[in-house]
């Protein structure tokens, strides 16, 4: 075999690797739209762990490498939603950062607990749509446990018309942060846990059960996890686009909603909430 031949099925074999090892990189980027809402009259601690400011989720599908920077993001619209929604937050690394601030009411710290997609090619290449499942722990101001709260934020992205799909997963990732910074905003005000707030009074700390008792092994209970991005109103490519099937997703969603346990305060609806 001479040198041409070998340099040609060389690049050839080397055209199959690089083609067989796509990688699309997700990351969400916006301003939230001023929220119009009350604020809540009570000076609070926010708290971004650099864990969660470095949130990165990873994942592969068929040949190709997924990975969604989403931490970012996340604090800049932590820091949007809690500085509409109280009249002065307070930003943090750590909740023990966040007791030594004087004056404070309460302590939130807003986690990723998952991020969920399906891509246009599982859709049948309608749509993309990202699911991203929040939980906030609520802290008194000395640092000890109040509650868990959790809402799932919803979003669609056009199909790529070109390209890997990075830009429209990131439009749909987007709208999943808007759609649970639209349920926090609508819905906290409502919630038992905000009446103190709405008051200026200060959160005081949950009351163990003890153990072994039926309340203490319904906190234990884990709450079911929705895995599988719900079929929201899709962002449509043209005037005449038709509605889509559901998405083709890499795990069944559950049949009926998550039940909180006794602890927690569940804030999101089945349904997806029109973002604000």
């Amino acid at each position: 075999m001479n040198r041409p031949t070998q340099l040609s099925l060389g690049l050839a074999a080397a055209t199959l690797l690089l083609a067989g090892c796509q990688s699309v990189a997700v990351r969400p980027e916006g301003e939230l739209p001023p929220p119009l809402v009350v604020a809540t009259p009570a000076k609070v601690g926010v708290v971004v762990t650099p864990e969660t400011r470095n949130y990165t989720h990873k994942e592969s599908r068929a040949s190709v490498d997924y990975e969604a920077d989403l931490g970012e993001a996340h604090k800049h619209l932590v820091e949007q939603i809690f500085k509409a929604e109280f009249t002065d937050a307070h930003m943090f690394e750590s909740v023990d950062a966040a007791r030594l601030e004087p004056g404070l009411l309460a302590i939130f710290e807003p986690r990723i607990e998952q991020f969920s997609f399906a891509s246009a090619r599982e859709t049948g290449g309608t749509y993309c749509a990202v699911t991203i499942r929040y939980q906030i722990a609520v802290f008194a101001p000395n640092g000890e446990p109040v509650d868990t709260l959790t809402l799932t934020g919803y979003g669609s992205g056009p199909a790529p018309k070109i390209g890997n799909g990075e830009e429209e997963l990131a439009i749909a990732a987007f709208a999943a942060m808007r759609d649970a910074a639209a349920k926090f905003l609508t819905q906290f005000p409502t919630l038992d846990i905000a009446k103190p707030l709405l008051a200026s009074q200060a959160l005081k700390p949950t009351v163990q059960p003890l153990p072994g008792s039926a309340e203490a092994v319904a906190a234990t209970v884990e709450m079911s996890i929705e895995t599988v991005p719900i079929n929201d109103e899709p962002v449509a490519q043209t005037a005449s686009t038709s509605s889509p099937a559901p998405a083709s997703s890499p795990a069944p969603a559950p049949s009926v909603p998550p039940v909180p346990s006794p602890s927690q305060s569940q804030m999101a609806p089945e349904n997806p909430a029109t973002s604000p």
